[in-house]
């Protein structure tokens, strides 16, 4: 690994959330980094299709960036000799910040790979909370607690997920804000059928079944309304799962085929029981589609740009009310996704976050 001459060398350590790590990673040596990426060797974020997370960061950053990853389980002593290998060598490569994703205490190997030194590494805490129903939620609850009390910086993406973390960590490092980096997308016409769309990870806090449950008061007044639910997880047992106007795509939706999803929608909805903050949300806003959100965590900060509208979470007649609002009035649902779309380029961009994240390591790190 041979760094940038006089630029500030990161290393982004993560086990998930390689699709965040990466994209920084690409923002940064854009502000005047220079990126190398930590990870294991497992495609478990991308549908388990083997070879799809290289695949991914190779097609985001480029050969510019350095990758490492750690082979195999975790009790493979190959893997293990592996970690001490790569940490010689990125001692030598010598990273002023080694920034390191949540969760990735799952994998110590990692965490001795990184070199990370207590008071002064970085660490992105992406949900303070865990989420209801999401396995092994204590152990990684407490893994997490760890990493904040013992990071010199750490990053969130709201104020309400500052107020978290604070509450249930009590960490000395300073906390900064700043947003989910969105993808560049492409802002088109609406569709001319009104179609919501309910997509990611299905999980028992995201409130499927509150949608569901909606679903029949809109046909009332509109009932050519349809729904597309994509994505792996259970879905919640609900008669209107056997309606015809709801179509369900059950399983993990490859990274080329989400665009045409939003863009085939009116509105995306968040009908979340429980949240932190929410990625599908800011994958949204660039093509200019309106979101609907419940009122937990950070989703309120997520339309306060004006860009949806958010609704008690687990009341189905609310949820339905602002869902008819804007599927049955084009100029509304136009504007809200315009607000939307100007938010992402203007202040989301992974750009913009690149420079607020370099800023902050410059800041509260002291690195050059």
């Amino acid at each position: 690994m041979s760094p940038a001459g006089g630029s500030p060398r990161v290393l982004l350590a993560c086990d998930f959330h390689l699709r965040y790590s990466t994209r920084l990673a690409a923002g940064l040596d854009r502000a005047g980094a220079a990126s190398a990426l930590l990870t294991r060797d497992h495609d478990l974020e991308f549908g388990g299709e083997p070879g799809a997370a290289l695949a991914f960061v190779r097609e985001t950053v480029g050969p510019g960036v350095p990758v490492s990853t750690i082979p195999g389980r975790l009790r493979s002593l190959a893997g293990w000799r592996q970690a001490l290998a790569l940490r010689r060598a990125l001692r030598r490569w010598d990273p002023a910040v080694v920034h390191v994703q949540e969760s990735i205490g799952n994998d110590p190997r990692l965490l001795l790979a990184a070199g990370i030194r207590r008071g002064r590494y970085a660490v992105t805490i992406h949900d303070p909370v865990r989420h209801p129903g999401d396995r092994n939620s204590a152990r990684i609850a407490w893994l997490n607690r760890t990493l904040a009390r013992q990071a010199g910086l750490i990053f969130v993406h709201g104020e309400s997920l500052r107020d978290e973390l604070v509450e249930i960590a009590a960490p000395r490092a300073p906390i900064v804000v700043v947003p989910h980096g969105i993808e560049v997308g492409e802002a088109t016409p609406l569709p001319a059928v009104p179609s919501l769309l309910f997509f990611g990870r299905i999980t028992e806090y995201k409130g499927l079944e509150t949608l569901l449950e909606a679903m029949p008061i809109i046909w009332e007044e509109l009932p050519e309304a349809r729904l597309t639910i994509a994505g792996e997880g259970e879905i919640p047992r609900r008669p209107a799962l056997a309606d015809p106007r709801v179509v369900v795509r059950d399983g993990y939706i490859p990274e080329g085929e989400v665009p045409d999803l939003i863009k085939a929608s009116t509105c995306v909805v968040l009908p979340y029981r429980q949240a932190s903050q929410s990625g599908v949300g800011s994958l949204v806003k660039p093509y200019a589609r309106p979101l609907v959100v419940t009122e937990v965590g950070g989703l309120p900060e997520l339309v306060a740009d004006g860009s949806g509208l958010a609704v008690p979470a687990g009341d189905p007649a609310a949820l339905a009310a602002a869902l008819r609002s804007v599927l049955t009035d084009h100029g509304l649902a136009e504007r809200l996704g315009g607000v939307g779309a100007a938010t992402a380029a203007r202040e989301g961009s992974w750009d913009a976050v690149a420079v607020r994240t370099l800023g902050a390591y410059r800041d509260l790190l002291g690195v050059g």
